[in-house]
């Protein structure tokens, strides 16, 4: 089950060595595609590919993932109506369920999706234009971080723009093996943006922002001009300084995405190094997983829930009050985390921290 491993076997399999059974297909799709070892393979081997690729030809024999495969192919044409039934659902069924541990953590679902909300926030006086890729995850479960991105945007006299049109970015989607659907969601996601004039297309999550930077000029041909992580756009474009927060002792936890697949990891620390108020712990394994990984967490509940644990006992032994970061999705785990182990500790996004100290600073 390591990267090394996970490449013999599907070595194996295409060489007719191996027969693509269970046991296999759950070898490969347990990997929690987090990119760490991307970077450091010596031979310079693309191998998240080489899982998105094995995934592809073994979805057929991976039964554990087959209802959840097909609830996605069928919900992502009508997100939308999909997480209405998900809202339902989770009202009437969902508490026995999760305490029970049969379900994994879902947040509380927005009764409207942001996207339905906003369109265009102008500015008396614009020094430029930002449009936002919202996400899936910020959509229907955070629309609160979308709302304070746009407070520190607006603030900063940024005109911000929100399409309707955006679909998911195909993450999911291509974790399942179906490599035609996220190739129609990246083809949807590129018409709509590359005429649009904006400064940066602005993402709270580090999966959409890979996902587009790096998939999608190869499955397309194409992609959205100025893609960037919040973190990219303060610390290189915007600058966040001379603000302050009430006291806080802060750690931050690297999501894989953005560490590993974006490369971005002093960005988010000097934000928050950079706010008066805030005391900020470095945690010892901050780069570890959190044991997210998107539908891993549905797949593979308990494994999720065991690396989970070791990352909330590296917060806990920081003594900090305060664990940031810079994923919807991190936030969805360490929050479930956070209730199963009685934990108590805040969870924050970095926009959150920002808009706050933003928030602060005109109260001063």
């Amino acid at each position: 089950m390591s990267a090394r491993g996970r490449v013999v076997i599907l070595g194996g399999l295409i060489e007719g060595k191996l027969d693509p059974t269970e046991s296999l297909s759950d070898k490969i799709f347990s990997c929690l595609l987090c990119e760490a070892c991307k970077n450091i393979c010596p031979l310079g081997i693309d191998i998240p590919e080489i899982i998105y690729s094995g995934r592809k030809r073994l979805r057929s024999s991976f039964s554990r993932g087959r209802f959840l495969r097909k609830v996605v192919r069928l919900s992502i044409r009508r997100m939308d109506t999909a997480f209405l039934i998900l809202r339902f659902l989770r009202k009437l069924l969902y508490q026995p369920l999760y305490r029970s541990r049969r379900l994994s953590y879902i947040p509380p679902i927005t009764q409207k999706p942001f996207k339905n909300t906003y369109r265009l926030l102008r500015n008396k006086k614009p020094k430029g234009r930002v449009a936002l890729f919202v996400g899936c995850s910020v959509n229907y479960f955070y629309p609160s971080l979308a709302e304070a991105l746009i407070g520190i945007l607006t603030k900063k006299n940024y005109e911000v723009v929100i399409l309707r049109g955006e679909v998911c970015c195909g993450a999911p989607l291509r974790s399942m093996g179906l490599e035609e659907e996220t190739l129609s969601l990246a083809r949807r996601n590129v018409e709509l943006f590359k005429n649009i004039k904006a400064v940066a297309v602005l993402s709270l999550c580090p999966t959409c922002t890979m996902v587009i930077r790096t998939w999608y000029p190869s499955l397309t041909g194409e992609g959205i001009p100025n893609i960037m992580d919040v973190n990219e756009f303060f610390t290189r474009y915007e600058g966040i300084d001379a603000l302050r927060i009430g006291p806080r002792v802060i750690t931050y936890h690297d999501p894989c995405h953005l560490s590993y697949g974006l490369r971005i990891r002093e960005e988010p620390r000097r934000i928050l190094q950079g706010i008066e108020g805030i005391r900020f712990v470095e945690m010892k394994d901050s780069m570890d997983c959190c044991g997210f990984g998107g539908l891993f967490s549905i797949l593979f509940k308990e494994l999720s829930r065991d690396i989970g644990r070791k990352k909330i006992e590296s917060i806990k032994r920081t003594g900090a009050d305060t664990v940031v970061t810079s994923c919807p999705g991190c936030i969805m785990q360490l929050d479930d985390l956070r209730r199963w182990t009685k934990t108590d500790i805040d969870i924050m996004h970095i926009v959150e921290v920002i808009d706050e100290a933003m928030n602060g600073q005109e109260m001063l």
